[in-house]
């Protein structure tokens, strides 16, 4: 049956003007029709009258990791320590939340024995309710480097190839690797420090590309961002020690940065009270100002901004850091919508709200182009065309789940 939206005012991603008195035409999981009331053929259907709502497309979460999200401790306690089927659990309940706070779709980067995949088919299977999931499966990481502790190491091109060949065979959907050490580690995996090789990281991303999928790196400081890119990657996670050349470099060869601000300024805010380490609380205080003047380095350069959370906070507090360092309000909507799904190699179905596209819609209270934190008055989720009541979903949720739901 068609659904007939109306009344809303459409912010469609593309980045034009908004439509005042919007009228969006469903047929099944699709749009059909999109344009203002008076010059779209109402057929008859079911009406929606989102009068005094706003409408945009579903919000993509570029960066998550679903199965430890939310959780309290260090990432030894939450993750390393955790068995793959408690983790799955979490990653279950925070698909829930994620459709409930407006994701249609999440970019899954790491999960414990390929859990994400998972519950990726569980969401594709209807067993379980949640965002359309994208996912690497297990990151490749070198021996002793980032993600080792819970994936495990691999040295050498042949045996990265290897991994990432068996990533694919198991269902992954883009292939990720570990060119630098990270921020939340201690001992030898250094955020500045070059990990996996230029020839290790070529062999998995030729094998990704090889077969139609996409690539994207960990990665902090230019000379692992440098060296992904003489790889062939296509995005860069975080780039927390972004300098203007690396920038400039990223711009120019249409590399993705999804600069996952949350990650550090969250756990600056509130790391003590999600029982995070003290010293990593420290770590994230002392880089707040170095970590948004690196970001604002790349959106002075004109790279292509993704929005992702990675693994605390949510979409809406992360567009607002992005516009605290230097995008409009509409610019950094379209990274959670037009741009992220040109990152995902997905704009031909999600992003934008326009003919022959999925129904992934969120409805909300307010106007985000004048306050981006009115993305969490959501009030109707479609995805696909099936509408879901956030109260509904966030009603499954243990107690233990919802003092994390927001923020």
């Amino acid at each position: 049956m068609t659904k007939v939206l109306k009344k809303a005012t459409l912010i469609d991603g593309t980045g034009r003007e908004p439509i005042e008195n919007a009228v969006i035409l469903l047929d099944g999981e699709k749009i059909s029709a999109v344009g203002q009331e008076g010059e779209v053929t109402q057929p008859p259907g079911e009406v929606i009258d989102l009068a005094g709502k706003t409408v945009l497309p579903g919000l993509i979460n570029a960066h998550d990791h679903l199965t430890w999200r939310r959780s309290y401790g260090s990432f030894g306690e939450r993750a390393v320590g955790q068995p793959a089927a408690k983790l799955l659990i979490r990653g279950v309940s925070q698909a829930l939340i994620a459709l409930a706070e407006g994701n249609t779709t999440v970019r899954d980067l790491a999960a414990k024995e390929k859990t994400n995949i998972a519950l990726k088919r569980a969401v594709e299977q209807g067993i379980i309710l949640g965002p359309r999931i994208v996912t690497c499966g297990e990151p490749i990481s070198m021996t002793g480097g980032h993600g080792d502790s819970i994936f495990g190491g691999v040295d050498g091109a042949d045996a990265v190839r290897k991994v990432a060949r068996e990533q694919l065979r198991a269902g992954a959907d883009l292939v990720k690797v570990m060119a630098s050490g990270g921020f939340v580690s201690q001992g030898i995996d250094q955020p500045t420090s070059l990990q996996l090789t230029v020839e290790e990281m070529r062999a998995a991303f030729e094998e990704a590309h090889k077969v139609g999928r996409k690539t994207t790196t960990h990665a902090h400081p230019p000379i692992s961002i440098k060296a992904a890119i003489e790889a062939g990657v296509d995005c860069i996670e975080h780039g927390g020690l972004l300098d203007d050349e690396t920038a400039e470099l990223m711009a120019s060869k249409g590399i993705f940065l999804v600069p996952t601000l949350s990650a550090s300024l969250v756990t600056a805010q509130h790391g003590l009270e999600m029982g995070r380490p003290q010293w990593l609380v420290d770590v994230c205080k002392e880089s707040v100002d170095s970590r948004m003047e690196n970001y604002r380095k790349a959106v002075r350069a004109g790279v292509k901004l993704v929005a992702g959370v990675d693994s605390v906070g949510d979409v809406a507090g992360e567009l607002e850091f992005l516009m605290q360092g230097g995008l409009t309000a509409m610019e950094a909507i379209q990274a959670a919508t037009k741009t992220a799904a040109e990152c995902l190699d997905m704009s031909d179905a999600i992003g934008t709200v326009e003919v022959g596209k999925l129904a992934d819609l969120v409805v909300i209270d307010g106007d985000p182009l004048a306050d981006i934190t009115t993305l969490r008055n959501v009030k109707m989720i479609m995805k696909g065309g099936v509408i879901y009541n956030p109260d509904d979903l966030r009603s499954s949720l243990g107690p233990a789940l919802t003092r994390w739901v927001v923020g």
